[in-house]
């Protein structure tokens, strides 16, 4: 909108105009969105933010979305000039159920060759281009085993931090006597029956995306829309039949795509079974990203007769780096020496940021290990106890690290779960498989 600003004849003055960058047409209950506006004709560049609707917005132009959908749904956002008051830009923004998924362009490639995993030639890989709004587009990769009858369901896996290695090639998961856990797990999987689809927002594809999905900036939350998109490329392209379910197990940060997944992107009517092992880590943000002096924590013990445990809600320094990759500055480790991040986003950003969800078609199985000293024990419980009136169960597995599949029994209990467990609606048991 333009203005005028100065003195002297009408001649002389100068225009002010303001111009809000380019927004989301619609954004989840809960979620937020940095505007940003830029203003000519002055060199005073501050501008004064308003939301007519729902929601906040702050002075920098952080808008945080209620958690609940308006009855009024549309929230228009103004930028006022600070310099004339006269010339501002509006926008409008759509409140929504869930966050809005992206779009996605796949084909097939040569799966790498690499020691320790199933072999390239039995296998099928895809890369997967992946376009979400308000980040910058991203491949993923998907690697495909078939049992060797007809499969009874498809199962996507997923690695920790931003899942930039494949479930059977990650480090993590390979014991100190070299057993590759998460190779066991896949293969108990394809025995069992199932297509296994292993996602990789890197390696071994490409070694250049160290912090794979979680590559900002634009939030843990915006950025688990790669995750979500890709799982429902997954269930077009390798699942494909409504007839036999698909589930999906992630350990730690693959935990938490799945959590962000259900909980904000809507996929609880796509996945019939999800498994998180030791997370999600992401559950509340806000209480992680935290000085010590601040960190919540509670008694819990894995398995009767096993020694109770203060678990605690709070990242380390190393942990906080994770989440920091998905911003364009150092928000959590920031958080954790002091300084305070934009009010509300770390809430905002987290998978219970949002409505408490109640998922009808998924069941959700959490488990932990007693020996995982992290903070993601803390965390997935939160998550699985306020799920309220969703099928679901938590166990534990008393020897196993946060690194879960990297001990045989942990191995174990993911394959012996998603067998008893990955059922479409109508045939879930509603009970756990023994811990």
């Amino acid at each position: 909108m333009l203005a005028c600003a100065g003195s002297g004849s009408s001649n002389s003055r100068q225009q002010v105009t303001v111009h809000i960058a380019s927004s989301p047409s619609s954004i989840g209950a809960g979620a937020n969105w940095q505007y940003s506006a830029s203003v000519n004709g002055t060199t005073n560049q501050t501008v004064t933010w308003t939301a007519n609707g729902s929601g906040t917005i702050d002075s920098t132009g952080l808008y945080i979305a209620p958690t609940t959908v308006p009855a009024s749904p549309n929230v228009t956002i103004t930028a006022t000039s600070a310099a004339d008051s006269s010339a501002s830009d509006s926008t409008t923004i759509a409140v929504q159920t869930n966050d809005p998924v992206g779009s996605t362009t796949g084909s097939a490639l040569t799966c790498p060759t690499f020691s320790g995993g199933l072999p390239a030639g039995q296998s099928t890989c895809y890369q997967v281009n992946i376009s979400c709004p308000g980040v910058a587009d991203f491949s993923a990769y998907v690697k495909v085993n078939q049992p060797a009858g007809s499969p009874i369901g498809t199962v996507i896996l997923s690695t920790g931090k931003g899942g930039s290695d494949l479930y059977d090639d990650s480090a993590d998961f390979i014991a100190a006597d070299g057993t590759n856990g998460g190779l066991a797990v896949v293969n108990g999987l394809l025995t069992a029956g199932f297509t296994t689809a292993q996602v990789s927002f890197g390696a071994p594809f490409n070694t250049n995306e160290p912090n794979g999905w979680l590559t900002g900036p634009g939030g843990v939350r915006r950025l688990a829309c790669r995750y979500a998109t890709l799982a429902q490329w997954i269930q077009s392209n390798v699942h494909a039949s409504a007839s036999i379910p698909l589930c999906a197990t992630g350990n730690s940060g693959g935990a938490g795509a799945i959590g962000y997944a259900l909980t904000e992107y809507g996929l609880d009517s796509t996945l019939a079974m999800v498994e998180s092992t030791s997370g999600p880590p992401m559950s509340r943000l806000d209480q992680a990203c935290v000085q010590p002096s601040a960190c919540q924590s509670s008694a819990f013990t894995c398995n009767p007769g096993d020694q109770p445990e203060n678990i605690h809600m709070c990242y380390s320094n190393s942990e906080s780096q994770i989440i920091d990759s998905a911003y364009a500055q150092p928000i959590c480790t920031n958080a954790l020496n002091g300084t305070a991040p934009p009010d509300g986003l770390l809430l905002s950003d987290s998978i219970l940021g949002g409505p408490v969800r109640t998922f009808s078609h998924s069941y959700v199985n959490v488990v932990v290990g007693g020996q995982d000293t992290s903070s993601a024990v803390n965390q997935a419980l939160t998550w699985e106890s306020a799920l309220s009136g969703t099928s679901k169960n938590q166990g534990c597995v008393t020897d196993a690290p946060h690194a879960l599949p990297s001990v045989q029994d942990g191995a174990l209990r993911i394959v012996s779960d998603l067998q008893n467990l990955c059922r479409l609606p109508a045939k879930a048991s509603g009970k756990s498989a023994k811990k």
